[in-house]
């Protein structure tokens, strides 16, 4: 999707009513919704919640999930048990 193409801006009341065809419209190019000429907000489809979270979109993340999946997979782990979380926390 190439939303940098194409860009519409309506009202919040033409946005009420003709949500679906926004909606739809919102997958091929930027739709901009005016509020009283004050402000603006950009209509965005959001993909799998993976793909939308900050949280896991940031590739210092990503990075550190992916190596410790590699260390997993070459056995590089340690089973904590209960009783350990404060001598594990240097707590003790």
């Amino acid at each position: 999707m190439n939303k940098g193409a194409v860009m519409i801006v309506i009202s919040t009341t033409e946005l009420r009513r003709n949500l679906r065809k926004y909606l739809d419209m919102a997958n091929k190019e930027r739709v901009i919704i005016r509020c009283e000429n004050t402000e603006a907000y950009e209509l965005v489809p959001c993909g799998p919640m993976s793909d939308t979270d900050h949280y896991f979109s940031d590739p210092k993340v990503i990075e550190k999930l992916q190596h410790s999946i590699e260390q997993v997979k070459a056995g590089k782990t340690h089973i904590l048990k209960k009783t350990d979380i404060n001598k594990f926390l240097g707590l003790e």
